[in-house]
């Protein structure tokens, strides 16, 4: 048995079982042991504070989005100070809802509306919110895909599209591709196709000053750049934890 496998196994028994081996905590394990990863067979991930449920087998939220959102989030306390009024933000690709959700409970009175493609996921959001304190007045679920759903203007748009090419399949972690929802992970155009959208698209659904925050792979970024170019955007590159530079952020600066 491996290290980390072993590890998990006695992770779980303290944190879903409270030490009790019952007969379920057993079958926990055989899940493990199959290569299911922790977070689905935990039932639910932290994402910046937000208890995020994973009943409804949504992409497991990661780090580095945690790291770009945590500080998408600290400008926009800045932004709502300055503005001195509520934010109106949007989540598109929005998965378990992770970043939509963070947004809304650390930026008081903020509202955050959580665009996911697959319905099926919409009750995972909602519970997730429940689940971490999130007043329903500041969350809006909205089933649709890129940014069909979005309305009126909003400070920011959050993005964490599909952005891993197709024939990069075989370069992903085996368990990743036989539990989670490929939905999430894949497009075309290099996996750009959806970096496209944002860029021809998400200018007319923000205030001046507003800002887009997408994901996307550090290879991607003279791409993303081509697509760029003659548009009216401002933009940046972040990094993410490891220094890697792949975060875009395209701000309307008029």
């Amino acid at each position: 048995m491996g290290t980390e496998l072993s590890q998990n196994i006695t992770n779980l028994l303290a944190d879903k079982y409270s030490g009790i081996e019952t007969p379920e905590y057993f079958a926990d394990v055989e899940r493990l042991k199959a290569g299911e990863p922790y977070a689905y067979v935990l039932g639910w991930k932290d994402f910046l504070g937000v208890h995020i449920d994973l009943s409804c087998k949504p992409i497991i939220p990661r780090a580095e989005t945690a790291h770009w959102a945590l500080r998408a989030i600290e400008e926009l306390k800045v932004r709502q100070a300055e503005l001195g009024r509520s934010l109106r933000t949007f989540d598109a690709y929005a998965g378990s809802g992770n970043v939509g959700l963070a947004v809304a409970k650390h930026i008081p009175d903020t509202m955050s509306e959580i665009s996911e493609l697959d319905a099926l996921l919409s009750p995972g959001i909602i519970e997730s919110a429940r689940a971490s304190g999130v007043p329903e007045s500041q969350i809006k679920v909205i089933p649709g895909d890129s940014l069909e759903t979005a309305t009126g203007l909003y400070d920011a748009i959050f993005a964490n599209p599909p952005y891993i090419p197709p024939s990069d399949i075989d370069n992903l972690d085996p368990d990743m591709v036989a539990h989670e929802p490929h939905l999430a992970f894949f497009a075309n155009d290099g996996g750009n196709e959806f970096h496209k959208i944002l860029i021809d698209q998400a200018w007319d659904f923000l205030y001046p000053g507003g800002a887009v925050y997408i994901e996307a792979d550090e290879y991607q970024k003279p791409a993303i750049e081509t697509l760029l170019k003659g548009t009216r955007w401002t933009y940046e590159f972040w990094e993410d934890q490891y220094g890697q530079v792949r975060f875009p952020v395209l701000r309307k600066m008029l």
